[in-house]
């Protein structure tokens, strides 16, 4: 009997899975763009289906919604770093507050890679991007001074959709 129950169980849980994956549409960027939006204008792509293949396919999960990102390679501005177990963290929390208050637009990233308490800013696609919001950051906070570093990490970018 509890061998029946589980295979009715396995068998429910699989039909479920079946259906939800049937109704989500895969969509390529190139079918995206040539999507009819009303009031826009139209766009057709002429191209090798072969390079259709090699774009890709859009996930539902990042293409819906206004708060979803992608995650890549890029830069983030190391601005605090310090494995001293008695002031790190009342150090991390000051220049986090100090970031924000200058920057609230920013993200701010914090968190403890042992033995290493650290403080991480930013999103950048490129190094150019960071190097100049490193620039504004230092005029604006002279008080982090020569610590703030240029580091690579993977990076959130929001996806924005115009319609």
């Amino acid at each position: 009997m509890k061998n029946k129950s589980i295979l009715l169980l396995l068998f429910t849980a699989w039909s479920c899975f079946s259906g939800i994956q049937a109704q989500v549409k895969l969509v390529n960027i190139i079918d995206d763009l040539e999507t009819f939006v009303p009031g826009e204008g139209i766009i057709q792509i002429n191209s090798d289906p072969k390079i259709t293949e090699l774009i890709g396919i859009l996930t539902p999960e990042a293409s819906v919604g206004d708060n979803n990102y992608v995650k890549t390679s890029g830069f983030r501005l190391q601005v605090f770093m310090s494995n001293n177990p008695k002031t790190a963290r009342k150090e991390l929390t000051d220049k986090w507050n100090l970031i924000k208050g200058a920057f609230p637009e920013i993200t701010v990233y914090s968190g403890y890679d042992a033995p290493n308490w650290k403080l991480l800013a930013g999103d950048f696609m490129t190094k150019e991007e960071a190097e100049v919001f490193r620039q504004k950051m230092q005029k604006a906070i002279p008080g982090l001074g020569k610590e703030i570093y240029i580091v690579p990490d993977k990076v959130n970018i929001p996806m924005k959709r115009n319609y």
